[in-house]
């Protein structure tokens, strides 16, 4: 044989180191060889991939702006929703019997030839359009090229600038503005291979490869991109090729992504249609298998407390097959952003305390929080844990984490841009009555968010859903890390120690905590019915308006104003609780005093602390017309 030194064909691009040639036995020996062979595909594959993710991320950014959804549009975008293929075909999604479905691309090719198959007879290949609608959930442009599959990066467009809630500060592209986004010029991440992300089919699970298709193509275009706006092309660089390599991360990633779309069909966000009878037996399966695979890899100390292991037990403690969705009072509030970061979604379902308890030992066990080292997690991780401490309104177990990596040390203040002269100008008054000042440092953040979003919803200017969901996520971290205020006396004190008297600071902070808490998860972070603490807040707030007939608290006009933003906050969250007529009662009495008489009257007050018209108006008149129609008028 000749040398092939002189072939041009095979010389590489220049400086360009060749690559090595891996050969791999097509018919193992044993059962050892066979899964050597198994992994030296899967990492290979896993590494290509990378490679190819970080070779075409040097593009240009796309500006695709997740939309701004109050609950009143929810129906008709639900309506407008869109989806290329239909899930529910033919063709069953059971798991392989077979481990020659995972490893040979060829025999998997030919036996399920479809529209919607990985390699294509068409020489256009285009994902799925998840929902078409403007204002269901974040959209994204699909763009076809030849042979190729290009996945949307939800990250910012450049010319959009990071408004941290300055006076003046104005982003490009925003609704209905004069400045629009730029179309289709953007940085995405590729995956190059017969119009498909895995096109050696090397899949580290036993199921179809038509379901995993399906299942990555919603997690990249849609559920990724929307749980964390902004980074999400980075993470997803580091999330996609890890779980390649790791079948329990693959599964985990599997069963995330089949919780969610249930929830979203059954909501009506998607189609109803895509998530039938079949796809929740395959949810159920993937529950089952992701169980299993997290419970043996626990007992591999090399593997237990690693990032894949924990986000595995991400997805197992905010997912669910069998969740009823039904059945539960909705909110009094008409709140905006209510599907930022997929709070709607990962907030309709219950979190599972097992796992939770599991997933703090783990990161203790590694060492905190900030040790993780996979792009994106900590960030997931610390959402995840507000969502549940507000709905068990407990204080957050891990510190925040913002979304964008260069504000992890930046303060609330910084963050949203109030100053100190803010917080003296409009609430040095309510510290007179001995208020700490961080309570009236939150009532300004919570009024500075709650303007952006107005300015936002308004089309003033647009936004940065990055930014949003961190200055939204540390005004309620903030919140819920209060202490509380003693208001009865300590179990473990003696049983004869009767004379305990609660002091009237420690009154009029607790009772304004507890509201601070009912505004924010109505208003700023608005959880939806399934996880919503608001009932429970209003028995709350009844126990310490009764506990505290302290002669002296509420006599102040400071006070009184407090008092009535307490009371309107309290009687709306006790709509649909047998305390809702106390409420009305005091607030009538209240109002009697300071000779209110009108709705337009008492919203002068509200506006003092904190009172967002959008999301309070609609409950705020039923209070007043229940309430005037209780005084006979």
């Amino acid at each position: 044989m000749g040398s092939d030194a002189g072939n041009p064909a095979n010389k590489g691009a220049p400086g360009r180191k060749k690559d090595a040639i891996n050969f791999v036995n097509a018919r193992p020996a044993s059962e050892t060889e066979r899964l050597d062979i198994k992994r030296l595909v899967r990492a290979h594959v896993g590494k290509w991939i990378s490679t190819q993710t970080k070779d075409r991320a040097a593009g240009s950014a796309v500006a695709v702006d997740p939309p701004l959804v109050t609950s009143a549009e929810r129906s008709d975008s639900a309506a407008q929703a869109f989806v290329k293929f239909e899930l529910d075909s033919d063709d069953p999604y059971l798991p392989s019997t077979s481990a020659s479905s995972t490893l040979s691309p060829a025999s998997s090719a030919s036996s399920r030839a479809s529209p919607e198959s990985c390699i294509s007879s068409s020489s256009h290949t285009a994902l799925p359009i998840w929902s078409a609608s403007p204002l269901s959930q974040p959209e994204f442009s699909l763009a076809v090229i030849p042979s190729r599959t290009i996945i949307p990066s939800p990250i910012l467009d450049t010319n959009h600038s990071q408004c941290d809630g300055q006076d003046g500060c104005q982003l490009a592209g925003s609704p209905g503005s004069d400045t629009p986004s730029p179309p289709h010029s953007g940085e995405y991440i590729e995956f190059v291979g017969a119009g498909c992300l895995d096109p050696f089919r090397a899949y580290p699970s036993q199921f179809e490869p038509e379901l995993i298709r399906i299942s990555e193509e919603y997690c990249l275009s849609c559920l990724w991109p929307g749980l964390t706006p902004g980074p999400s092309g980075t993470n997803m660089q580091s999330w996609f090729p890890m779980s390649l390599s790791d079948p329990t991360l693959f599964t985990a990633f599997l069963y995330g992504s089949l919780s969610h779309m249930r929830v979203q069909a059954l909501n009506g966000w998607i189609p109803q249609h895509l998530f039938r009878t079949r796809q929740q037996r395959m949810l159920e399966h993937v529950e089952m298998e992701t169980i299993q695979l997290v419970s043996r890899e626990m007992d591999n100390p090399s593997r237990a407390v690693c990032d894949a292991m924990i986000f595995s037990v991400v997805c197992m403690a905010h997912n669910k097959a069998d969740d009823n969705l039904s059945g539960y009072q909705s909110s009094p509030f008409t709140a905006p952003m209510q599907r930022l970061q997929w709070l709607d979604v990962y907030g309709s379902l219950r979190t599972n305390l097992v796992h939770i308890g599991g997933l703090v030992q783990m990161i203790n066990l590694r060492g905190g929080i900030d040790k993780i080292q996979l792009p994106g997690l900590s960030s997931v991780i610390s959402f995840s844990d507000l969502v549940t401490s507000s709905t068990f309104l407990s204080h957050p177990i891990f510190p925040f984490v913002p979304l964008e990596k260069g504000r992890q040390n930046r303060t609330m203040q910084q963050l949203l841009g109030y100053t100190d002269a803010n917080v003296d100008h409009y609430y040095s008054h309510f510290q007179h009555l001995g208020l700490p000042r961080i309570l009236a440092e939150i009532l300004c953040a919570m009024n500075t968010y709650t303007e952006l979003v107005a300015q936002c919803l308004e089309g003033q200017m647009s936004y940065d859903p990055c930014l949003l969901a961190d200055q939204r996520n540390i005004v309620h971290y903030t919140l819920l890390s209060l202490p509380h205020a003693p208001l009865q006396p300590d179990q473990t004190q003696k049983p004869n120690d009767t004379f305990f008297t609660p002091q009237p600071q420690d009154i009029i902070y607790e009772t304004t905590r507890l509201a601070c808490l009912i505004y924010s998860v109505g208003v700023v972070l608005p959880l939806p019915a399934q996880s919503t603490p608001i009932t429970k807040l209003a028995d709350l707030l009844y126990n310490a308006l009764q506990v505290s007939n302290h002669p002296m608290a509420w006599k102040w006009p400071q006070a009184q104003v407090v008092l009535l933003w307490i009371l309107t906050l309290g009687g709306i969250s006790a709509t649909y609780t047998p305390h809702r007529s106390w409420y009305v009662g005091m607030l009538s009495r209240v109002v009697e005093h300071n000779k209110i008489t009108s709705y337009e009257d008492l919203k002068r007050y509200l506006v003092l602390l904190a009172w967002y018209p959008t999301a309070c108006e609609k409950p705020g008149i039923e209070l007043w017309a229940e309430m005037e129609k209780a005084r006979g008028f």
